[in-house]
């Protein structure tokens, strides 16, 4: 585990790099300003990045978008800035929390990471939570579908017709009208057949038993979001 730490503050430097060295941390590194953070970042990515006093340090907000760690985690003065966090950011933590719980926290998550399943099997698996039957020509386009939405770092920036049926088309040799159709019928198909509790478990309350079954889009990226939540906080549940 490579774990880089950006403070100013030479005590919290000093505990933390303490409980990496009593846990056998692969590497710690310790920087004190956000442009030092960056240009180390650029060169040499690590696993996590930890920012101490998060609410008055803007560094992590340049790392959202990139790969330049795979987990970020903030350190927090005030301890109700943990229930807000935005979701590019692994956890939060309250500043004070004892380096090495943070430290076990983290160690805890990568190994739970590598233990996830990939991501075609989970995405499998989540369409037949939902009820969409394998056999249907829309479980491939639905499958394939949330595929290309996860490998995309802007999902929201996504327009259905535009993009996702146009590759769906190059890629399954269909036109846009007849995936768009398939998808659809498997989705309602979907929403009679499953149980309401589970849709509420999967999809929040943006799904209940006096409303339509959600658009297209929708049911993507509803789901997507989910499986990525899944593989940012390692919490993969059958």
């Amino acid at each position: 585990m490579r774990i880089l730490l950006e403070t100013s503050d030479p005590d919290r430097e000093k505990r933390y790099r303490s409980a990496a060295e009593k846990l056998g941390v692969q590497q710690f590194c310790s920087l004190h300003h956000d442009a030092q953070v960056l240009e180390r970042l650029f060169r040499d990515p690590f696993e996590t990045l930890i920012v101490d006093d998060a609410e008055h340090n803007a560094c992590w907000l340049h790392m959202k978008d990139k790969p330049y760690c795979k987990s970020i985690i903030l350190l927090f003065r005030n301890a109700e800035s943990i229930d807000l966090l935005p979701e590019s950011v692994t956890f939060g933590f309250y500043q004070d929390r004892q380096p090495i719980d943070v430290l076990r926290r983290i160690e805890s998550f990568e190994l739970s990471k590598r233990s996830m399943p990939d991501p075609e099997t989970v995405i499998s698996k989540r369409l037949q939570q939902t009820g969409v039957p394998m056999h249907m020509k829309g479980f491939c386009l639905l499958k394939e579908s949330i595929r290309l939405l996860l490998a995309i770092d802007r999902p929201t920036q996504v327009r259905m017709m535009e993009d996702v049926y146009e590759l769906l088309s190059d890629t399954m040799q269909l036109n846009a009208s007849t995936a768009e159709h398939a998808m659809r019928h498997a989705i309602e198909t979907a929403f009679l057949r499953a149980d309401v509790h589970d849709l509420e478990t999967m999809f929040g309350y943006t799904v209940s038993s006096d409303r339509a079954a959600p658009s297209n889009a929708g049911f993507l990226f509803l789901l997507a979001d989910r499986i990525r939540s899944e593989y940012r906080r390692g919490n993969y549940d059958n």
